[in-house]
């Protein structure tokens, strides 16, 4: 899979409940441009020429404004990013589910781009570092939709722990970013 492949969907989760926050993270201005955290993070994934872009948020969860050719894809706010992902995947046109999440404002294109490399026809890939797995930094190959389908109808809402099952890591490539770059660091508090 290329970079500019058309078989890509990216999707920016934004459904959080910001409670350290205090306040939505899609609202946030970017720490160096001011615009809303969500609309930065949708620029940056353009930039890959996804075949389409979407949002996930809460059902009935503000959002600054998308454009015309991103849906938004709502989930009842329950399941944690577990439920964004499944409902993006089903939602995709594509083989492939680009997932950020809208709390890392110094994520880079290179970043992602190098996650892409690792990709096939059966594989995505999910980024890792010396203190573990980062699914919110990822690409999710349609495949594995039934299997994350079930663990949601199980209740098994934690990622990290699913991505150890061999059944669910055998879908993916982990690819390691040593020494871990700050485009990892996700905003959780106030500054």
């Amino acid at each position: 899979m290329s970079v500019d492949s058309p078989d890509l969907t990216a999707v920016v989760l934004a459904g959080g409940h910001s409670v350290r926050m205090g306040r939505d993270k899609a609202w946030l201005p970017h720490p160096q441009t001011g615009t809303p955290l969500l609309t930065r993070q949708l620029d940056l994934v353009a930039k890959l020429a996804p075949r389409q872009r979407l949002v996930s948020a809460r059902a009935g969860q503000s959002l600054p404004p998308l454009p015309n050719d991103v849906p938004r894809i709502n989930d009842d706010g329950t399941a944690g990013p577990l439920g964004g992902i499944v409902a993006s995947l089903a939602a995709a046109p594509t083989s492939h589910l680009l997932v950020i999440a809208v709390d890392l404002p110094q994520l880079d294109l290179d970043t992602l781009r190098r996650l892409l490399t690792h990709c096939d026809a059966t594989h995505g890939a999910i980024a890792t570092t010396t203190t573990g797995t980062e699914p919110l930094i990822a690409i999710y190959p349609r495949i594995c939709l039934p299997a994350l389908e079930l663990a949601l109808s199980q209740q098994q809402l934690g990622l990290k722990r699913l991505l150890r099952d061999p059944n669910i890591a055998a879908y993916f490539r982990f690819t390691l970013f040593d020494p871990c770059p700050t485009a990892f660091q996700n905003w959780n508090e106030p500054i």
